[in-house]
């Protein structure tokens, strides 16, 4: 299996040779393999074990078993002890999404900068994919769990759970149990309890054949996308151009990242209408406030009024929400720039060289920014130029006491850049 994840590693270059690396670690038998196999494999990898307390004493067996295999191990563990059903009841969202969420948020926390490795593997995928279409879903829901995802890896998404059991009982070492994995009460443990098996006596090597069609699926996902960019570039500061286009899924892609970017989820129904409007003509509402208009192919975007979370600002310490954004922001210390590529390092500054307290709110019109290797400083707007107005209105800009240091999908300001004297870092990172 080693052999494998080397393998995969490097087609989706995903780790540079001995490059430090934070594994996902829960215990159980596909965490615990990737924890050993990135070690065996010259990895710096150390863990975090994010303890959601959902299931008592079982919670607390987790959580033992992963201290004592990473100092068996030698490997660096942090522990992340969280609420999840105190968090559930305050955002009113599912206890599996809220696991998901600060699960997400410790590792990203404790990761500093480095690539976050999962152990999401091709048998996750193939219940993923069957979870998908179950729901509706095109190619990208087909295509399920993506091997590279930010910085987020899987270097074991083309392993089987069969070849991980094998790879740990070859190594003599055993791993935890999640009991909730073998109750059929919810989507995932039905599919993979029992819909999976009736499918493997259909074809034995299911896996297998799925491996190859995922492969054709996410090359296929991949062109599309590609595709859809295109059409996305013809905007004119007022609409989207769709007058001569002929390619049916790329223009549903293109719609169906509009419809994102409008903050609706974008359903077959949806993007189906907003087709039809395209080639017809008219105006619908989309979601509370926002609506799509076309005429002509030109489709353009309206809103009731502007937003009111338009005006917010915030004093930063950590993470703070504007609207229906999130921004995040990650303290790297020590800082080494040799971890990072170019494209990280425009949304990385240097802590050292930020003036006074620094303030985040949406883009108000007449900030400027000096970006590096520019030499010189360009208005925000200028920069954003090419977005629709509400668009460009939303963006998150960063200031300290002299003026602009980041913009949303831009970058940092030269001044605040981090160099090889860097010693302490912010990691900037908006959500959605």
């Amino acid at each position: 299996m080693t052999g494998k994840v080397k393998e995969t590693i490097e087609r989706y270059s995903m780790l540079k040779e001995g490059e430090r690396v934070l594994a996902a670690l829960s215990g159980g038998a596909d965490s615990t393999a990737l924890l050993l196999c990135l070690k065996d494999l010259g990895y710096g990898v150390f863990a975090v074990h994010v303890n959601h307390n959902l299931r008592g004493e079982e919670s607390l067996r987790d959580q033992r078993f992963c201290e004592e295999l990473c100092k068996s191990k030698g490997i660096e563990l942090y522990v992340e002890s969280v609420d999840v059903n105190a968090y559930c009841l305050e955002n009113r969202c599912s206890v599996e999404l809220g696991a998901r969420k600060l699960r997400y948020a410790a590792l990203e926390k404790y990761a500093c900068g480095c690539k976050i490795a999962t152990a999401h593997t091709l048998s996750d995928s193939l219940e993923t994919a069957i979870f998908n279409l179950t729901r509706g879903c095109g190619i990208k829901g087909l295509a399920s769990i993506p091997p590279v995802r930010g910085n987020i890896v899987r270097p074991l998404i083309n392993c089987t759970r069969s070849e991980v059991e094998v790879y740990l009982r070859c190594k003599g070492q055993d791993f935890v149990t999640d009991s909730t994995n073998s109750e059929p009460d919810c989507s995932r443990n039905i599919i993979r309890l029992s819909v999976i098996p009736e499918l493997k006596k259909i074809n034995p090597g299911l896996e297998k054949s799925f491996r190859a069609s995922i492969e054709a699926l996410r090359e296929e996902d991949a062109f599309i996308e590609a595709e859809a960019r295109k059409l996305l570039e013809k905007f004119d500061g007022k609409a989207y151009d769709f007058t001569d286009v002929s390619d049916g899924a790329a223009l549903s892609r293109a719609v169906s990242n509009i419809i994102l970017s409008c903050g609706a989820e974008p359903s077959y129904e949806r993007i189906t209408a907003v087709k039809a409007l395209i080639f017809g003509g008219g105006r619908i509402n989309i979601k509370k406030g926002v609506y799509l208009r076309a005429e002509k192919g030109r489709l353009s975007i309206e809103y009731d009024s502007e937003p009111e979370h338009l005006n917010v600002s915030v004093t930063l310490r950590e993470n703070a929400d504007l609207g229906s954004k999130k921004l995040i922001v990650t303290k790297i210390s020590p800082f080494d720039i040799s971890c990072f590529n170019k494209d990280e390092l425009r949304f990385i500054v240097d802590e050292s060289r930020i003036l006074g307290e620094y303030t985040a709110r949406h883009y108000l019109g007449g900030e400027k920014i000096r970006l590096p290797g520019r030499g010189i400083s360009s208005t925000v707007k200028k920069l954003l130029a090419e977005l629709p107005q509400q668009e460009r209105r939303s963006r998150i800009v960063i200031s300290d006491g002299d003026g602009a240091v980041f913009v949303e999908g831009i970058g940092v300001s030269e001044r605040v850049c981090c160099t090889g004297g860097t010693v302490s870092a912010l990691k900037i990172e908006v959500e959605t």
